[in-house]
Protein backbone atom coordinates (compact mmCIF):
# COMPACT_ATOMS: atom_id res chain seq x y z
CA UNK A 1 0.00 0.00 0.00
CA UNK A 2 1.16 3.40 -0.96
CA UNK A 3 1.75 5.97 1.41
CA UNK A 4 1.69 9.59 1.30
CA UNK A 5 3.06 12.24 3.56
CA UNK A 6 2.96 16.00 2.80
CA UNK A 7 6.38 18.02 3.90
CA UNK A 8 5.36 21.63 3.53
CA UNK A 9 8.53 24.44 2.74
CA UNK A 10 9.27 27.85 4.43
CA UNK A 11 9.54 30.84 2.49
CA UNK A 12 11.19 32.11 0.53
CA UNK A 13 9.70 29.12 -1.93
CA UNK A 14 12.63 27.81 -4.74
CA UNK A 15 11.57 28.70 -7.98
CA UNK A 16 11.37 25.91 -9.97
CA UNK A 17 11.46 24.86 -13.97
CA UNK A 18 9.81 21.87 -15.08
CA UNK A 19 9.79 21.99 -19.05
CA UNK A 20 8.96 25.40 -19.47
CA UNK A 21 6.76 25.93 -16.44
CA UNK A 22 7.90 28.64 -14.03
CA UNK A 23 6.49 28.00 -10.53
CA UNK A 24 6.96 28.32 -6.51
CA UNK A 25 7.93 25.24 -4.27
CA UNK A 26 6.02 25.53 -1.70
CA UNK A 27 5.39 21.76 -0.55
CA UNK A 28 6.59 18.00 -1.11
CA UNK A 29 4.31 15.48 -1.83
CA UNK A 30 6.35 11.94 -0.85
CA UNK A 31 4.59 8.27 -1.70
CA UNK A 32 6.44 5.72 -0.68
CA UNK A 33 6.19 2.30 -2.32
CA UNK A 34 6.96 -1.04 -0.70
CA UNK A 35 8.93 -3.06 -3.09
CA UNK A 36 10.93 -6.39 -3.68
CA UNK A 37 14.86 -5.89 -3.73
CA UNK A 38 15.39 -7.46 -7.02
CA UNK A 39 18.98 -9.26 -5.36
CA UNK A 40 18.20 -10.28 -2.00
CA UNK A 41 14.36 -10.73 -2.11
CA UNK A 42 13.69 -8.81 1.02
CA UNK A 43 11.12 -5.81 1.52
CA UNK A 44 12.14 -2.52 1.10
CA UNK A 45 10.33 0.56 0.25
CA UNK A 46 10.76 3.24 -2.28
CA UNK A 47 10.13 6.95 -2.48
CA UNK A 48 9.55 9.74 -5.42
CA UNK A 49 9.28 12.96 -4.20
CA UNK A 50 6.68 14.83 -6.08
CA UNK A 51 6.82 18.67 -6.00
CA UNK A 52 3.67 20.57 -5.04
CA UNK A 53 3.17 24.37 -6.55
CA UNK A 54 2.32 27.34 -6.77
CA UNK A 55 1.66 28.95 -10.35
CA UNK A 56 1.47 32.48 -9.15
CA UNK A 57 -2.10 32.90 -10.02
CA UNK A 58 -4.44 32.80 -6.81
CA UNK A 59 -6.62 29.73 -8.37
CA UNK A 60 -3.35 27.41 -8.88
CA UNK A 61 -1.88 27.64 -5.52
CA UNK A 62 -0.92 24.63 -3.97
CA UNK A 63 -1.30 22.20 -7.48
CA UNK A 64 0.36 18.61 -7.22
CA UNK A 65 2.67 17.99 -10.62
CA UNK A 66 2.39 14.48 -10.28
CA UNK A 67 3.92 13.56 -13.54
CA UNK A 68 7.27 14.84 -12.30
CA UNK A 69 9.94 13.74 -10.02
CA UNK A 70 11.66 16.63 -8.21
CA UNK A 71 14.68 15.14 -9.10
CA UNK A 72 14.04 16.38 -13.20
CA UNK A 73 13.26 19.95 -11.60
CA UNK A 74 15.74 22.85 -12.29
CA UNK A 75 16.13 25.03 -9.41
CA UNK A 76 16.66 28.83 -10.51
CA UNK A 77 18.05 31.20 -8.81
CA UNK A 78 19.14 34.56 -9.08
CA UNK A 79 20.21 36.10 -11.15
CA UNK A 80 20.05 33.41 -13.68
CA UNK A 81 23.01 33.48 -16.12
CA UNK A 82 23.19 33.63 -19.52
CA UNK A 83 23.64 30.68 -20.27
CA UNK A 84 20.64 29.14 -18.29
CA UNK A 85 18.41 31.93 -19.86
CA UNK A 86 19.83 30.45 -23.58
CA UNK A 87 18.95 27.32 -22.89
CA UNK A 88 15.45 27.85 -21.02
CA UNK A 89 15.03 29.56 -24.18
CA UNK A 90 15.99 26.71 -26.65
CA UNK A 91 14.01 24.34 -24.78
CA UNK A 92 10.75 25.91 -24.53
CA UNK A 93 11.21 26.90 -28.26
CA UNK A 94 12.03 23.37 -29.56
CA UNK A 95 9.58 21.43 -27.72
CA UNK A 96 5.65 21.87 -27.76
CA UNK A 97 4.03 22.37 -24.51
CA UNK A 98 0.62 23.44 -24.61
CA UNK A 99 0.87 24.30 -20.48
CA UNK A 100 3.99 26.97 -21.42
CA UNK A 101 1.75 30.11 -21.96
CA UNK A 102 4.04 31.74 -24.28
CA UNK A 103 7.58 30.76 -25.72
CA UNK A 104 9.19 34.16 -26.47
CA UNK A 105 11.63 35.66 -24.39
CA UNK A 106 9.86 38.92 -23.58
CA UNK A 107 7.73 36.25 -21.56
CA UNK A 108 9.78 34.28 -19.99
CA UNK A 109 11.79 37.63 -18.16
CA UNK A 110 8.40 38.52 -17.37
CA UNK A 111 7.41 34.98 -15.99
CA UNK A 112 10.92 35.00 -13.88
CA UNK A 113 10.64 38.61 -12.59
CA UNK A 114 6.92 37.39 -10.87
CA UNK A 115 8.96 35.22 -8.88
CA UNK A 116 11.99 37.00 -8.45
CA UNK A 117 14.46 36.15 -10.85
CA UNK A 118 16.56 38.87 -12.47
CA UNK A 119 18.17 37.61 -15.78
CA UNK A 120 22.23 38.55 -15.78
CA UNK A 121 22.32 40.84 -18.49
CA UNK A 122 25.44 40.50 -20.93
CA UNK A 123 28.24 43.22 -19.85
CA UNK A 124 30.74 45.79 -21.48
CA UNK A 125 34.42 43.98 -21.99
CA UNK A 126 37.39 45.59 -21.28
CA UNK A 127 40.34 45.30 -23.49
CA UNK A 128 41.37 42.01 -22.15
CA UNK A 129 37.97 39.93 -22.69
CA UNK A 130 36.95 40.21 -19.14
CA UNK A 131 33.59 41.53 -18.10
CA UNK A 132 33.35 45.19 -16.89
CA UNK A 133 30.60 46.19 -14.69
CA UNK A 134 28.48 48.30 -16.71
CA UNK A 135 25.46 46.99 -19.11
CA UNK A 136 26.69 46.04 -22.59
CA UNK A 137 24.98 48.82 -25.46
CA UNK A 138 25.86 45.89 -28.52
CA UNK A 139 25.12 42.50 -27.90
CA UNK A 140 26.91 40.60 -29.72
CA UNK A 141 25.72 37.21 -30.73
CA UNK A 142 27.34 34.47 -32.31
CA UNK A 143 25.09 32.94 -35.02
CA UNK A 144 25.86 29.79 -37.40
CA UNK A 145 23.20 30.19 -40.18
CA UNK A 146 22.75 28.84 -43.71
CA UNK A 147 20.70 26.07 -45.82
CA UNK A 148 21.40 22.79 -44.96
CA UNK A 149 21.35 19.68 -47.38
CA UNK A 150 17.78 18.87 -47.54
CA UNK A 151 17.02 22.48 -48.36
CA UNK A 152 15.96 23.63 -45.30
CA UNK A 153 17.20 26.77 -43.49
CA UNK A 154 18.51 26.13 -39.77
CA UNK A 155 20.21 29.10 -37.17
CA UNK A 156 22.46 28.20 -34.09
CA UNK A 157 23.55 30.68 -31.75
CA UNK A 158 26.32 30.79 -28.88
CA UNK A 159 25.67 29.66 -25.60
CA UNK A 160 26.78 32.73 -24.02
CA UNK A 161 24.18 34.72 -25.40
CA UNK A 162 20.82 34.83 -26.23
CA UNK A 163 19.27 32.29 -28.00
CA UNK A 164 18.21 32.21 -32.13
CA UNK A 165 18.73 28.49 -32.45
CA UNK A 166 15.94 27.09 -35.29
CA UNK A 167 15.75 24.74 -37.76
CA UNK A 168 13.68 23.70 -40.83
CA UNK A 169 13.09 26.59 -41.92
CA UNK A 170 11.66 26.49 -45.95
CA UNK A 171 13.18 29.58 -46.48
CA UNK A 172 15.66 32.14 -45.92
CA UNK A 173 12.84 34.67 -45.82
CA UNK A 174 10.98 32.26 -43.03
CA UNK A 175 14.06 32.25 -41.29
CA UNK A 176 14.77 35.64 -41.27
CA UNK A 177 11.56 36.59 -39.73
CA UNK A 178 11.57 34.14 -37.09
CA UNK A 179 15.32 35.70 -36.04
CA UNK A 180 13.83 38.97 -36.34
CA UNK A 181 11.39 38.24 -34.05
CA UNK A 182 13.05 37.20 -31.65
CA UNK A 183 15.49 39.94 -32.08
CA UNK A 184 12.34 42.32 -31.15
CA UNK A 185 11.12 39.72 -28.34
CA UNK A 186 14.60 40.65 -26.50
CA UNK A 187 14.05 44.32 -26.55
CA UNK A 188 10.70 44.24 -25.30
CA UNK A 189 11.92 41.77 -22.79
CA UNK A 190 15.05 44.31 -21.91
CA UNK A 191 12.80 47.45 -22.76
CA UNK A 192 14.42 49.25 -19.62
CA UNK A 193 17.95 48.91 -21.55
CA UNK A 194 19.08 50.54 -24.63
CA UNK A 195 20.94 48.24 -26.54
CA UNK A 196 21.27 46.55 -29.67
CA UNK A 197 21.83 42.97 -31.40
CA UNK A 198 24.56 42.25 -33.93
CA UNK A 199 25.28 38.84 -35.42
CA UNK A 200 28.82 38.20 -36.19
CA UNK A 201 30.60 34.56 -37.61
CA UNK A 202 34.03 34.24 -38.29
CA UNK A 203 33.01 32.03 -41.81
CA UNK A 204 33.45 34.44 -44.66
CA UNK A 205 31.10 32.83 -46.52
CA UNK A 206 28.15 33.69 -43.76
CA UNK A 207 29.00 38.00 -44.13
CA UNK A 208 26.49 38.19 -46.20
CA UNK A 209 23.40 36.92 -44.88
CA UNK A 210 24.90 38.30 -41.57
CA UNK A 211 25.23 41.51 -43.03
CA UNK A 212 21.72 41.21 -44.07
CA UNK A 213 20.54 40.61 -40.58
CA UNK A 214 22.77 43.44 -39.40
CA UNK A 215 21.59 46.08 -41.72
CA UNK A 216 18.92 47.33 -39.16
CA UNK A 217 19.14 45.54 -36.25
CA UNK A 218 15.93 46.83 -34.83
CA UNK A 219 13.75 45.64 -38.18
Amino acid sequence: MIQTHLMKLDQPYPVLNIDGMIVRHVATLIEVHPTIDQKTGEECIRTVSHPVVDYGDNHYSGIVYDEKDLEDCEVLTSPLSAIDFHLMVHNTQQMFNPAVISQKPEHIVKRLAKFGIDVKFPKKQDADGYDTDEDADVVRVALSLGEAENGRWYAESSLDEFCFDAKNFESKKALFTYIRDMRSSYYKAFSNRKFSIVFFNNLPEKQALLDELNENPFL
